[in-house]
C-alpha cells in the first residue's frame, strides 16, 4: 500500500486470490499470510484525494499522486501531495520489507525546510500529516513479526464472510512504538483483503476504525476505490476516495528514491 498502501495502506488496494497453503488456514498468521502474499499487480499508479474532517464538520482538501511497485513480498510506495499550495510537493516514500528481520524503511520530504526527515521505528506510531492515519497504518501490510497473531473465527461483515484476527504487540516497547494495545483485522476470504480494521489504544481503549469502501475489479485486480478512518476519541475523520488506477505500467525504479522526493512530481 503509500497512503494508498496507507490502505493498501493502507489494504486498500485489494487483490486476487493467492493462496499460501492447500487448506484453509487455521491460525491468524496463516490468514495475514495470505493478504501479504495476495497479488495486486507490478506496480500501481493512481490520484487520491483526502478530506480531512473535524468533530465540528469542518473539511480540509489534499489531492496527491501515488506510486507503487512490488519486488517480491517487497514493495516501495511513493506519495506526493500535489494540493493545497502550502503542502504541495510534500512526499513520503516507503520501502516495506518482507523479512522480519529487517525493519521497513521511510522517509518524509518537506519542500519549505528542503529536507528529508528519516521515520524511524520509535515515530512509526506517529499521525502522517494530520490525517487519522500514522506512519505504521500506511504501509502495504503490518510488520507480522511485530504480533502475535490469533484467528478469532469467522464471520459475516456486509453480506461477505470474514475471517476476525487479533494482533496483539509481543512487547510493551513495541505497542509504545505502534501506538496501539491491539488491532483486529476482518479478512475477506473470498479476495483475501482486509475490509475492517479497529484499533485499540496503548491503555486498552478503542481508538478508531478503518472501513475500506467501493471495493471493484479493475483491470481484473481487486481494488478498494475508498475508505474511511474514523478516531472515536476524537471524532475527527480521514476519507480517502482513489481514481485513476493504473496496473502493470512498468514503473521505474528511479521513481523509489530520495533523489525523486526532493525533486518533486513533475508529471510522467
Amino acid at each position: 500500500m503509500n497512503i494508498t498502501m496507507i490502505l493498501t495502506a493502507m489494504g486498500m488496494v485489494a487483490m486476487m486470490s493467492s493462496p499460501a497453503f492447500s487448506n484453509e488456514p487455521t491460525t491468524g498468521l496463516e490468514v495475514m499470510k495470505l493478504v501479504e502474499a495476495r497479488d495486486d499487480g507490478k506496480d500501481l499508479t493512481q490520484k487520491m484525494m483526502q478530506r480531512l474532517v473535524d468533530k465540528r464538520g469542518n473539511v480540509r482538501e489534499r489531492r496527491l499522486i501515488t506510486f507503487s511497485k512490488d519486488y517480491g513480498l517487497d514493495s516501495k510506495s511513493v506519495s506526493y501531495f500535489l494540493s493545497p499550495a502550502n503542502i504541495r510537493d510534500t512526499s513520503m516514500l516507503t520501502w516495506d520489507y518482507a523479512d522480519e528481520a529487517k525493519d521497513d524503511d521511510q522517509w518524509l520530504y518537506l519542500p519549505a525546510l528542503k529536507k528529508v526527515r528519516r521515520i524511524s521505528s520509535s515515530d512509526r506510531g506517529d499521525y502522517f500529516m494530520g490525517t487519522d492515519f500514522t506512519f505504521e497504518d500506511i504501509k502495504a501490510t503490518p510488520e507480522l513479526g511485530d504480533y502475535n497473531w490469533t484467528l478469532m473465527g469467522s464471520e459475516m461483515l456486509d453480506g461477505k464472510d470474514v475471517w476476525v484476527v487479533e494482533a496483539i504487540p509481543k512487547s510493551k516497547q513495541l505497542m509504545k512504538d505502534l501506538g496501539y494495545s491491539k488491532v483486529v483485522y476482518h479478512v475477506r476470504k473470498d479476495i483475501d483483503m482486509y475490509i475492517k480494521v479497529d484499533f485499540w489504544d496503548r491503555k486498552g481503549r478503542e481508538l478508531k476504525h478503518l472501513i475500506s469502501t467501493g471495493i471493484t475489479q479493475i483491470d481484473g485486480i481487486w481494488t478498494a476505490t475508498g475508505g474511511v478512518m474514523k478516531n472515536v476519541q476524537t471524532n475527527h475523520r480521514t476519507e480517502l476516495v482513489f481514481s485513476e488506477q493504473e496496473y502493470n505500467t512498468g514503473l521505474s525504479d528511479r521513481m523509489f528514491t530520495e533523489r525523486m522526493i526532493k525533486r518533486g512530481y513533475r508529471g510522467k
